[in-house]
């Protein structure tokens, strides 16, 4: 059993909770078994690693980009919740969180490792949350087909976690950085639907606790459709 749900059971009998609903995750990643996580991302450009239960982006160059891969994605998904954990190493700029992606990636002068199956059958769209850009001086979701979001003054530290998260649905995105809600964009581009992943320019990076789970949450519900706890409180016990 992977560490999310163990741990999610653990509280649950340990706080008494009686577990009536179905939990909704979609995908999970903790990088605590390379072997497994190897075959849920597809590399597109970088060096990319998993080391000492993370995902490591060593190249400084631009383009640096990893997406699930087709046994772990529903094409059909438009309506999730994408969370995971950045950790900046050193370089230029911090994270480009991928979402709403489809088709082949913008290739910008790089010959492109070979995408997911699905992915070349597809209309190319692109959405990323950069985070940090333009040499560290500020944020924004950049989209090619899509609806980008307003600047923000958002920069990134070296050597410091965050806490990134991306409630996409058919109509709209949402971002929170460290449990803050930062932009909410209209957006009915292709009804929200696209696959997640990660991506580094000009920046060496690291991740941790991939997780989407859909609108009814990572965790059980009470019969008034209430959770039971809430998730930030489970992972802040990893």
């Amino acid at each position: 059993m992977k560490r999310y749900a163990m741990f999610i059971l653990m509280c649950c009998l340990a706080f008494g909770i009686a577990s009536v609903g179905i939990t909704q995750i979609y995908f999970e990643d903790d990088f605590d078994n390379p072997n497994d996580s190897e075959k849920k991302w597809v590399p597109l450009w970088g060096n990319w690693e998993f080391k000492d239960d993370e995902y490591h982006q060593l190249s400084n160059d631009s383009n640096c980009m990893s997406v699930i891969a087709d046994d772990f994605w529903d094409e059909d998904l438009n309506e999730y919740t994408y969370e995971v954990r950045g950790n900046k190493i050193g370089g230029a700029e911090g994270f480009l969180i991928m979402f709403r992606c489809q088709g082949t990636m913008e290739p910008r002068g790089k010959a492109l490792f070979k995408h997911p199956p699905r992915m070349q059958g597809q209309q190319r769209l692109e959405y990323w949350w950069n985070l940090g850009g333009w040499g560290n001086t500020t944020s924004k979701v950049e989209s090619w087909g899509g609806n980008a979001s307003p600047n923000t003054n958002h920069t990134i530290d070296t050597g410091k976690w965050y806490n990134i998260k991306i409630v996409n649905t058919p109509t709209d995105y949402t971002l929170y950085l460290n449990d803050e809600k930062v932009s909410v964009v209209n957006d009915t581009t292709r009804d929200g639907v696209g696959r997640v992943g990660v991506a580094t320019w000009s920046t060496t990076a690291k991740y941790e606790d991939v997780l989407v789970y859909g609108p009814d949450g990572p965790l059980p519900v009470d019969p008034k459709g209430k959770v039971a706890t809430t998730w930030g409180f489970l992972k802040a016990g990893r």
